[in-house]
């Protein structure tokens, strides 16, 4: 039995360098699982870094192109080998979850990942497909509204309605989880999108949806009865609203901890490579824990491989 993997050694678009190969199937380590996928999900940022400079991947601690390296960082399958030391995982259990991002990414049938990791249980409600698209852009946004914006991810019912927020591209993959996991904790949502956009955006539970391609979105933003806001999330780029943050960010004596601007994409889009040069890197948080009953309603769209 081999482990058949997707991997490239050349920098470029992934659907031209990327190729199939056999490997070793790993053993876990102690404190490690091993799980056999159902599949793997492509993010932005793993296209971005397929085409990156060898300056920015020596910056991350990355090899030089010519190491083979395997994308992806979602996961969901089924745990198939368990190490020593793991009580709480036993093989057959059904799992989802994300890897810090690494040359030894996820677009493989059999990945060893630490117990400690950001794994959890695959809720009967998403599919493996489903599963696989949802743990790197649910921590996006909870590392933004929660970790950096301070927003309580459980409000007290007192505060629910009080404070909103701007997501900027919400018909995205991290936008439209955004605006899901913004309402679940009880904020009010304003969010940009494309005219064709504009109905999914308001299923998925926006209050306010400025259309970019017939409105202006900095005076819709700024006279809106929502604004200020708490957190502006940009999930599209751009530099139209910094001038105005002062204006647009939420400033109470009351709360002095709220009121922040997050970009997952820095001030510039670059379309054909999927966000633009590198802004944003993290290792994602434990949040993937807490992710069951907070979003089921929609998932961003995802590259299912059928990994058997």
């Amino acid at each position: 039995m081999s482990n058949e993997a997707w991997q490239y050694t050349t920098r470029g678009r992934l659907s031209t360098t990327i190729e199939r190969v056999k490997r070793e199937i790993p053993l876990p380590e102690h404190g490690e699982i091993v799980v056999k996928l159902k599949a793997a999900a492509l993010n932005p940022v793993e296209e971005q870094l397929a085409q990156e400079s060898d300056f920015m991947l020596r910056f991350m601690g990355w090899p030089h192109m010519g190491t083979p390296i395997v994308p992806c960082s979602d996961y969901s399958g089924v745990v198939h080998f368990v190490g020593t030391g793991i009580t709480k995982w036993k093989v057959g259990d059904e799992v989802f979850g994300v890897r810090s991002l690494s040359p030894e990414g996820t677009l493989q049938q059999y990945i060893a990942v630490p117990a400690s990791s950001p794994v959890a249980r695959r809720p009967p409600s998403l599919s493996f497909t489903d599963a696989a698209a949802l743990p790197l852009v649910y921590c996006t946004v909870y590392t933004a509204l929660v970790n950096y914006g301070k927003l309580p991810f459980d409000p007290a019912p007192a505060d629910v309605g009080k404070r909103s927020v701007l997501i900027l591209g919400g018909s995205s993959g991290t936008g439209s989880v955004g605006i899901q996991l913004a309402k679940k904790m009880g904020l009010r949502v304003v969010t940009t999108c494309s005219t064709k956009n504009v109905e999914l955006v308001k299923k998925l539970g926006a209050d306010e949806v400025i259309d970019y391609t017939t409105q202006h979105v900095l005076s819709e933003a700024l006279h809106s009865h929502h604004a200020p806001y708490a957190v502006i999330l940009d999930c599209a780029g751009g530099k139209d609203l910094l001038p105005s943050l002062d204006h647009l960010i939420l400033s109470d004596p009351g709360a002095p901890e709220l009121g922040i601007y997050v970009t997952i994409v820095g001030d510039k889009t670059g379309r054909d490579a999927m966000g633009g040069s590198i802004t944003n890197y993290f290792y994602p948080s434990q949040a993937i824990r807490t992710a069951r009953g907070k979003l089921n309603d929609y998932l961003p769209s995802y590259i299912p491989s059928d990994l058997g």
